[in-house]
C-alpha cells in the first residue's frame, strides 16, 4: 500500500484552507438583518453592477492588527518582525473536535476570527477572545443559510472597521466584529457535473480573499473566477474575470486515507474537495493572492493554458468611475512547472514575486513584467514561502523540514533539527531513532524562524515506512544557519497549517488533524511498541493559543 505519511504532502502549505469551531452565540442575533448586494439574492448572474466606492481615506482597508489574512499580511510574507520568542508559554486550546486548516486573524478589539469545516447543523465562523472562549459565531448552517463547511478553506480577512469577510462553498459573507451580518453574495458556480468524488458537495470557494488598493475586496475561486466586490455593499465592482488556465487533473499520486478527517472532525461531503484543493487536483487555483501595496497589482498562482503547467498571473484592477463598472485585466501570465503553484509572496521591496511549483522548483519573477528572474531546485513542498526583512527566503521542504535561499536564489542552508529531535524522543527498540517532519509553513519573528513539526517514528507497514506522529511542536531555527535552537512549545495535535504570531507575542497554531486522523488506525499496532508514556498522537483538531509567560 502507498505510504500515508500525510504530513509531508506536497501541497500541505498551500494552505488554502481555513480554521476552527465551537458554540455559543452572544449579543445580537446574526443573520436575518443582514443586507444582500444589489444582485438580487446575491447572485452573480442576476443583477446590476454596483458603481462601488473607494475608501474615502485613501488608505488601504486592512486592519492594523498585525495578522489580518492567512499569511499575515497582503504580501503573504508571514512576518512578525517586532516580536521575539518568549522563554516559556502557557497554552489554551479551543474548538476541539473540528479540523482547523487556516490561520486565525486578529480583530481591532483583540478577538480572533477563525473558520472550521463542520457538517450541516454546525457553525463554521467563530470569534474567540484572548483565552480561546467563544464570543460569537455565525448561525448554524443549513442549505444557503449560515457559513458552510467549505469555509475551512479560507482565513477571514479584516478591514479597518473590524468587518470580517469570509467565503464558503458558494457564497461570500461579511459580518461586523460584533456578529451582525452585513451582506452575503452568491459566488460563481463550478463545473457541471460536479468534478469531485461521488457524495461530495460541489464547492467553488475563494482561497482567502484580499483587499484591493482602491478599497474593494477581491477573491479568486477554486475554478479560476476573479470576483471584485464593494466591501460596504457586496455589489460587484467589475465583471467576473475567468482565468484562462486548464483544469488540473485529479490528484491520485497520494491516496487519501479512509480515516482522514473522519469521526465528524470535518464534513464528510467536503473531504474529497478539500483534499484535492490541498493537493492541487481538479481545480485551477488553490492559493491566496498577494497584493502589492505600491501598485495595487494582485498576483495569483493558478494553472496555465498549457495542460499540466502552472502560471503566475499579474492582475490589474481598475475601480469603477463615473457610474461605470471597473475591470480586472491580466497584466502578465508567466508559465511555471506542474501544478497551480503556491501562494505568491512579494520580496521586501516588492520587486520580485516568489512561488513554487509541484516539482519543488522555487521561482522568482519580476513583479512588473512577469519575467522569470531565476529558479532554484528546493524540494519545496509547494508551500507558500516566507521572506524576512533582509530578503532571505524560507521554504517548507519534502523531504526534510525547511531550507533557506538568498534573494538571488543561492541556497543558504537545509535545516538541522537533529539535536532537538534526540531531546524530544528516545531511540526505540523496535522502530529505531526518532524522526522529525515539517508540518507547516515557516514564520519569521525577530532573530528566528519558527516552524511547526512533529516528532515520531518511521513504522514499517507492508514494506513501506509510515511516519507515526507522537509529539507536535513549534521549533525555533537560527536564521543564519538553520540549526534548531530549541523546541519552543508543544501543540495538541498535528498542525498542517500556519503559525500566526500577534504583535504582543501570542502565537496561534492551527490543528488540521490531517496526519493524526490518517494515522489513527495504526495506533493499536504501534502504541504497544513505544516507550512507556508515549503513544501515537490522538486526533483532536481545534486551535492552540500560546501566551508568553512574563
Amino acid at each position: 500500500m502507498p505510504s500515508i505519511e500525510v504530513a509531508r504532502k506536497r501541497r500541505i502549505g498551500r494552505l488554502v484552507v481555513a480554521a476552527v469551531t465551537l458554540a455559543a452565540v452572544t449579543g445580537s442575533a446574526v443573520g436575518a438583518a443582514g443586507a444582500t448586494g444589489s444582485l438580487g439574492s446575491g447572485s452573480l448572474r442576476g443583477g446590476s453592477l454596483g458603481s462601488g466606492s473607494a475608501d474615502e481615506s485613501g488608505m488601504w482597508p486592512y486592519a492594523d492588527t498585525g495578522w489580518v489574512t492567512l499569511h499575515g499580511d497582503p504580501a503573504n510574507r508571514k512576518q512578525q518582525l517586532g516580536v521575539s520568542t518568549a522563554a516559556e508559554y502557557t497554552r489554551w486550546t479551543a474548538l476541539e473536535g473540528a479540523a482547523v486548516l487556516t490561520a486565525p486573524v486578529l480583530l481591532p478589539n483583540g478577538n480572533l476570527a477563525v473558520t472550521t469545516g463542520k457538517a450541516e447543523g454546525n457553525a463554521n465562523l467563530h470569534v474567540l477572545d484572548r483565552l480561546g472562549n467563544t464570543v460569537w459565531e455565525a448561525p448554524e448552517w443549513s442549505g444557503k443559510s449560515g457559513v458552510d463547511s467549505a469555509a475551512i478553506m479560507s482565513s477571514p480577512i479584516v478591514d479597518v472597521d473590524g468587518n470580517i469577510y469570509i467565503a464558503d462553498a458558494d457564497q461570500f459573507w461579511s459580518y461586523t466584529s460584533g456578529g451582525d451580518l452585513r451582506w452575503v453574495l452568491d459566488l460563481p458556480m463550478g463545473p457541471t457535473p460536479n468534478p469531485f468524488a461521488a457524495g461530495s458537495r460541489p464547492i467553488n470557494p475563494f482561497v482567502t480573499a484580499v483587499f484591493t488598493k482602491d478599497g474593494g475586496v477581491l477573491g479568486t475561486t477554486a475554478f479560476g473566477q476573479v470576483v471584485v466586490v464593494d466591501r460596504a455593499t457586496g455589489e460587484l465592482r467589475a465583471p467576473v474575470l475567468q482565468l484562462p488556465g486548464t483544469l488540473a487533473k485529479r490528484h491520485t499520486k497520494t491516496a487519501m486515507s479512509p480515516s482522514m478527517w473522519s469521526d465528524g472532525i470535518m464534513d464528510p461531503e467536503v473531504r474529497d474537495p478539500i483534499f484535492q484543493i490541498i493537493m492541487g487536483g481538479i481545480v485551477q487555483s488553490a492559493n491566496t493572492p498577494a497584493v502589492d501595496a505600491r501598485t495595487g497589482r494582485v498576483f495569483v498562482a493558478a494553472t496555465d493554458v498549457e495542460e499540466d503547467r502552472g502560471a503566475l498571473y499579474g492582475l490589474d484592477v481598475t475601480p469603477p468611475r463615473g457610474g461605470q463598472p471597473g475591470s480586472v485585466s491580466i497584466g502578465f501570465a508567466a508559465q511555471m512547472g506542474p501544478g497551480s503553484g503556491s501562494s505568491p509572496v512579494l520580496s521586501p521591496d516588492g520587486g520580485l514575486v516568489y512561488t513554487c511549483d509541484d516539482e519543488g522548483l522555487l521561482y522568482a519573477f519580476d513583479a512588473s513584467t512577469g519575467e522569470q528572474v531565476w529558479s532554484a531546485p528546493s524540494n519545496a513542498a509547494a508551500a507558500a514561502v516566507t521572506v524576512d526583512a533582509g530578503g532571505d527566503i524560507y521554504v517548507l521542504t519534502n523531504p526534510g523540514v525547511a531550507s533557506a535561499f538568498d534573494e538571488s536564489g543561492e541556497k543558504l542552508w537545509d535545516a538541522d533539527l537533529s539535536a532537538v529531535t534526540a531531546d524530544a524522543l528516545p531511540v526505540n527498540d523496535v522502530y529505531g531513532a526518532p524522526i522529525v517532519r515539517g508540518n507547516g509553513n515557516p514564520t519569521v519573528v525577530n532573530g528566528a524562524v519558527l516552524i511547526e513539526v512533529y516528532y515520531g517514528y518511521d513504522v514499517p507497514v507492508q514494506g513501506y515506512p509510515v511516519s507515526a506522529p507522537v509529539k507536535a511542536a513549534i521549533v525555533e531555527l537560527d536564521p543564519a544557519t538553520g540549526v534548531a535552537r530549541r523546541t519552543v512549545a508543544i501543540a495538541s495535535d498535528s498542525t498542517e497549517g500556519l503559525l500566526a504570531v500577534a504583535p504582543d507575542g501570542r502565537m496561534f497554531s492551527t490543528l488540521g488533524a490531517m496526519t493524526s486522523t490518517a494515522i489513527a488506525p495504526l495506533a493499536g499496532m504501534v502504541n504497544p511498541n513505544l516507550p512507556q508514556g508515549l503513544e501515537v498522537m490522538r486526533p483532536q483538531g481545534g486551535l492552540d493559543g500560546f501566551l508568553p509567560v512574563s
